[in-house]
């Protein structure tokens, strides 16, 4: 199977992998920054994008497995690894499965711990959603409610491009993740153990994460590189554009 990333700059490498319902390109003005500086890497993660599709039964670890092997080819043999939500999710399994590449870690809107029931049942009517309406009519309804209540009409045309990508996706890769996202394990015990540092961004405003839960994994973390955002959903990379490339500029450039 082939992953398609994009590769911009030279030195010390900082992967971003991205989010349910996303391309790589999310990271685009990301890379084109910190390109100047480092070796930025943008994979589609299996399913998405350009990437094909796993072969066999999806499950976090295989991305996991997929994303190593696409690090492998580039002749990566340490880096920072940062995601967004899903991202984050496959970030902590290549950590576990394969710490000796990475360094540090970053979890942007992501979580560390697994799905609570609620949480399992919305993944189940979201699939039922998919699988009755189609993949066009899911992600026009899915992706707008990332972003806060008052970014939406600012960043219209943004979303409008997420929603153009995502539409994209095939039903078997949205429907394979959530399910994959349903069935995860914890990351606690990982994360109090974890020796790098953990760059943490929440928002205040995430209907998908909430802040209570966000900041009930502070205290596990050995090392955390905090980063709240007052006014974001769960898209804080655009809603704080800003807020969040001076925090990952300054993780990379003290961590590494």
């Amino acid at each position: 199977m082939t992953i398609h990333y994009e590769v911009s700059g030279k030195g010390y490498p900082v992967v971003f992998l991205h989010g349910y319902g996303e391309t790589h390109k999310i990271w685009n003005h990301y890379r084109a920054r910190l390109s100047e500086k480092y070796k930025v890497i943008t994979p589609d993660l299996p399913g998405f994008g350009q990437s094909d599709s796993l072969p066999y039964e999806l499950s976090l670890d295989m991305v996991a497995n997929s994303i190593y092997d696409c690090l492998k080819k580039l002749n990566v043999s340490e880096c920072i690894i940062m995601g967004h939500s899903l991202g984050g999710y496959v970030t902590l399994e290549i950590a576990k499965r394969f710490p000796n590449i990475v360094s540090h870690i970053g979890l942007i809107h992501s979580t560390a711990l697994a799905d609570t029931e609620e949480k399992k049942e919305g993944r189940e009517k979201s699939i039922e959603f998919i699988q009755k309406h189609g993949v066009a009519k899911f992600i026009e309804s899915f992706i707008p409610m990332l972003f806060g209540d008052k970014h939406r009409d600012r960043l219209k045309d943004t979303i409008q491009s997420i929603v153009d990508e995502g539409s994209k996706i095939p039903e078997k890769t949205l429907t394979d993740y959530m399910l994959a996202m349903r069935d995860r394990s914890d990351s606690l015990d990982f994360i109090k153990e974890f020796e790098g540092s953990i760059l943490f961004i929440y928002g205040e405003k995430d209907s998908s994460i909430p802040v209570a839960s966000s900041k009930s994994q502070i205290k596990f973390m050995k090392h955390p590189y905090l980063k709240n955002l007052p006014e974001s959903g769960h898209m804080g990379m655009f809603e704080e554009e800003e807020e969040v490339y001076q925090a990952i500029s300054k993780f990379i450039e003290v961590t590494h």
